[in-house]
């Protein structure tokens, strides 16, 4: 099992703040059990035995802290199939990933979530975010409501991208309520009208994840948006273009 990273961030966070002392020794706890892409079985029994092998805990216990991390957006449950897996939000941001493979399905492969019996696949076109209703952001709960347009904002990105990552940061958005989905999609389409007259190469545009919790998307929004100028590939729109005579530049450099 690698080592896991707990950076020293957590002293300073509202999610960690909300937990009770058992639900964050939980949280730790299920990070170094996690495998590699930050999964591991949901069931509560399989969790109690992994991760409190020398202590008197209850299975009730794990089931009540598995809801409130769940809650506060700090976990993901789901099911594959007739067995529940746990996603550990945000992993890829605090920890290497070095596995090839995860030991576990991805949360991409369950059509039904544990909290909400009505909550549709991941692919489908209208998406629910688990326990959106009780979601808490900065210690306010909010209600989000359905989520219909993060299937055609995925469309309209320039890139692939890591789906609940995604998710989770669209989500975020949603609950300031400075943003639409409508303003969310227009910016995905914008941005990748600006790669395409750019020619960015596709390791240069940025993850979908990042372009919205790094505030990256506000460039483009309807209204601030201009469309590059065809031909710079430089990027830097900033900066006045030069011309320059090569022959006299040519025969200058000769001359010294």
């Amino acid at each position: 099992m690698p080592n896991r990273i707990i950076k020293e961030s957590v002293c300073r966070s509202d999610s960690i703040d909300s937990l009770s002392w058992f639900e964050e020794v939980l949280f730790y706890r299920l990070i170094v059990v996690c495998d590699d892409y930050g999964r591991f079985d949901g069931r509560p029994a399989i969790i109690k035995g992994a991760c409190f092998p020398l202590k008197d805990i209850r299975v009730e216990q794990i089931e009540k802290a598995l809801d409130k991390l769940s809650t506060v957006g700090m976990i993901w449950r789901y099911n594959v199939g007739d067995k529940s897996f746990l996603q550990l939000i945000a992993w890829e941001r605090h920890q290497q990933i070095r596995a090839k493979k995860s030991k576990y399905p991805s949360p991409d492969e369950t059509c039904s979530h544990l909290i909400s019996d009505d909550s549709k696949c991941p692919r489908n076109r209208e998406s629910k975010y688990e326990n959106r209703e009780s979601y808490s952001r900065n210690g306010n709960a909010r209600a989000v409501g359905e989520v219909r347009r993060f299937e055609e904002f995925l469309s309209a990105y320039p890139k692939d991208c890591n789906r609940y990552l995604t998710e989770t940061a669209y989500i975020d958005l949603l609950l300031t309520g400075k943003i639409t989905e409508d303003e969310l999609v227009k910016c995905a389409r914008n941005y990748t009208e600006a790669c395409r007259v750019l020619e960015t190469r596709e390791r240069y545009i940025r993850n979908a994840e990042n372009f919205l919790k790094d505030f990256v998307f506000e460039k483009y929004l309807p209204g601030r948006y201009r469309k590059p100028e065809t031909g710079n590939k430089s990027g830097f729109n900033d900066f006045m273009q030069r011309d320059y005579n090569f022959e006299q530049l040519e025969k200058e450099i000769l001359s010294n």
